[in-house]
């Protein structure tokens, strides 16, 4: 009994390392951070940049000489004995063995082109992995500000609650001193239910926020991650005009940049395609080696060892319009994503001035709800005294009370949308800034 004991204990204290070992700490800063490490999204984006640069080698490979060792055995045997008029068809046994090599000297460009179009490849590649990052970090950033927000409206929430209890109480007292009635005691008793409703409300939702930023940063759902931080704790300017955060959103937007490069390889495509108009020349070099033995002993075996060099020129005059076709093809679609990347661009401009927008938007709810909070704060505490006092109404206390919680409510939701109105902005632009500073 003492070793089983022993045992559990000891898978006991196990399981609470795992569990102190799990409860880590992030900052804002720290969350995007170790997702961009963990994040297997990301992970993915790197194997294809990896790929990507595999790809430069391949196509550089068919500058070079193309080696090959060759051999083969090979045995004839006639059914029934024939005439033989040739020697070839006796029955023999016959093996050849040699290298060959082969050097394309000329390939109407189509070489030149596919190198090219692999770098173009890898700088998309590149610009992939960059959005893929700058997607992630704008995602962790905009759900760690919801879960704070949440965490806000739950402190709201639970000082209703305690207000709300706190008149119950007085209410209560009221009724059984015959100083109000008890339809006071009921009102409160509603008022203090939907507070409590909205705590199981707010506290889910932060639950559903953790389990997301979990996601993120490749968690298990279930692990205790402690996300910290306040939403006043964030920088609230913005460096940049209007037309700084434009020209820098076209030069820095990696979105911008991928539909930039497939314009250029779906050029270089086409110049590949008509490469096949052009001839293609080949240097060629046989180095080989031949036995054949007869199985009739009249006839003698013999060998052969040679080897042989040239030029081959080669040109297709005509493949039945598919060349032509297919230029055509690749030219339109080139044209094509011409026309998505003006798209882009105009979309690019818009997106920025709305988030500078709504970032000016919320800067002045910011100001405005915070003078909210204020004045209903003294509402409340002037309709408290006068019901304490017996001189107001718990209607009145009651319509203080909601607004109180309403404004900080505002106030809470005023420096959310900011910081998140901040977050895209920076998005928008193509510029990582994982502490929002």
């Amino acid at each position: 009994m003492r070793l089983v004991s022993w045992i559990l204990a000891f898978i006991l204290s196990l399981g609470c390392i795992a569990n102190v070992e799990a409860a880590q700490t992030f900052t804002l800063e720290q969350a995007v951070q170790y997702a961009m490490k963990a994040n297997p999204g990301i992970e993915s984006k790197v194997l294809l940049l990896e790929q990507a640069k595999m790809n430069i080698g391949v196509a550089q490979s068919y500058f070079w000489p193309r080696v090959s060792l060759v051999a083969s055995n090979n045995r004839t045997k006639n059914y029934e004995p024939i005439p033989a008029y040739s020697s070839d068809s006796l029955s023999q046994r016959s093996w050849n063995k040699g290298l060959q090599g082969n050097w394309s000297l000329f390939a109407g460009f189509a070489h030149l082109n596919n190198l090219i179009k692999a770098k173009l490849n890898k700088d998309v590649a590149e610009a992939n992995q960059v959005q893929a990052e700058l997607e992630l970090g704008c995602n962790v950033q905009l759900q760690f500000l919801r879960l704070l927000k949440q965490r806000e409206d739950l402190k709201s929430a639970e000082e209703s609650l305690v207000r709300i209890k706190k008149q119950l109480a007085a209410s209560e007292a009221f009724v059984k001193q015959g100083m109000a009635p008890y339809l006071n005691v009921l009102q409160n008793q509603v008022e203090l239910s939907k507070a409590q409703q909205n705590i199981i409300r707010v506290r889910n939702d932060i639950r559903n926020s953790e389990v997301q930023l979990n996601k993120y940063l490749n968690f298990p759902p279930d692990v205790n991650v402690n996300y910290v931080g306040r939403l006043k704790d964030f920088g609230l300017e913005v460096k940049y005009t209007e037309e700084t955060a434009i020209s820098t959103a076209l030069k820095y937007r990696p979105d911008l940049k991928i539909a930039q490069k497939s314009i250029e390889v779906a050029f270089k495509d086409m110049n590949i395609s008509m490469a096949k108009f052009l001839p293609r020349v080949d240097a060629t070099y046989n180095n080989s080696q031949f036995s054949i033995d007869y199985d009739d002993p009249r006839y003698e075996d013999y060998g052969r060892h040679y080897w042989s060099a040239g030029v081959q020129f080669s040109w297709e005059i005509f493949s039945g319009g598919e060349t032509s076709f297919d230029s055509l093809a690749q030219r339109k679609k080139a044209q094509a994503l011409q026309q998505d990347f003006e798209t882009a661009l105009s979309s690019a401009r818009a997106e920025v001035i709305r988030s500078l927008l709504d970032i000016g938007a919320a800067k002045e709810l910011i100001s405005a709800s915070r003078a909210g909070v204020t004045a209903a704060r003294e509402s409340y505490d002037m309709a408290n005294r006068r019901y304490l006092t017996n001189t107001g109404t718990i209607t009145e206390l009651l319509d203080a009370q909601l607004r109180l919680t309403q404004a900080e409510n505002d106030e809470s939701q005023a420096f959310h949308d900011f910081q998140a109105a901040r977050s895209k902005f920076y998005y928008y632009i193509g510029q990582k800034n994982s502490n929002l500073k």
